[in-house]
């Protein structure tokens, strides 16, 4: 054989050598030992935010001892794993999976929070789908109806109000939007529907105004007049108060 062929073929020999060597090495190190000491790693993991370590320890317990105590608590560490990862749906899937598993563990309220928790957080990330917000909203009320002694229940009523004020204020977003464009009537049917439903929202004030000024722009003066004294009499010391007053004028010369 020439000597450049037996070169060449060697090179050859040796990279494939090194490329099963580094394929090897890549592989990552299926970890091994009793059920307890897998979990106990895999917290080890989640606090010092090796997130991937956490999640593979996990996937052996749940594969290697299904039947063991340890499988129960490494679900619920899975859910925390994707939530803390903000992979928020399949935090989610984890918790629901829990809850169906064993919805008489003494955690379960825990699992049935955080499944509410991960919808709340998709509502942050789909600002113009409300579905999420809906979705939490739901989960956190049957929560607290559910579990009226669980040490989330405060946290859930604080959630309730914020989905609540989302939703409010997705309303008051659109009655204001189709005030500025002129599509006076579907200002006037929005901002009612804000009135009935969220009554107490913190832009009540603003939308009672534009709701009086629609009804202006509509030539309904007699509706306009009434919601003008609304203002004045419900919210006084607004600046909305001040402009009322200015609106009652001009209508006593029409």
């Amino acid at each position: 054989m020439p000597r450049k062929h037996f070169k060449f073929i060697l090179i050859i020999i040796l990279l494939w050598a090194l490329s099963i060597c580094l394929g090897c090495s890549s592989t990552p190190e299926r970890r091994s030992g009793p059920p307890s000491k897998l979990l106990r790693e895999a917290k080890y993991f989640f606090k010092g935010d090796d997130t991937e370590k956490a999640k593979e320890t996990i996937q052996v317990i749940m594969e290697d001892y299904p039947d063991s105590k340890e499988r129960v608590a490494a679900l619920m560490l899975l859910g925390d794993v994707h939530f803390k990862e903000e992979e928020y749906e399949e935090a989610k899937f984890q918790y629901q999976k829990f809850t169906e598993l064993y919805p008489a563990h003494k955690f379960v309220d825990r699992a049935h929070f955080y499944k509410a928790m991960s919808n709340f957080k998709l509502a942050d990330m789909a600002s113009r789908d409300l579905t999420p917000v809906n979705s939490a909203l739901e989960d956190f009320r049957n929560f607290i109806d559910d579990f009226p002694e669980s040490t989330y229940k405060v946290q859930a009523q604080k959630k309730v109000l914020q989905c609540l004020d989302i939703l409010a204020q997705n309303i008051f977003e659109i009655g204001k939007f189709y005030f500025r464009t002129g599509s006076y009537q579907s200002a006037i049917n929005r901002l009612k529907s804000l009135m009935v439903e969220y009554p107490t929202h913190s832009y009540v004030a603003e939308a009672e105004f534009l709701l009086a000024e629609s009804y202006f722009h509509e030539q309904n003066y007699n509706k306009a007049r009434d919601h003008y004294k609304i203002i004045l009499r419900n919210h006084p010391r607004t600046e909305f108060a001040k402009q009322a007053r200015l609106k009652l004028r001009e209508l006593r010369k029409l």
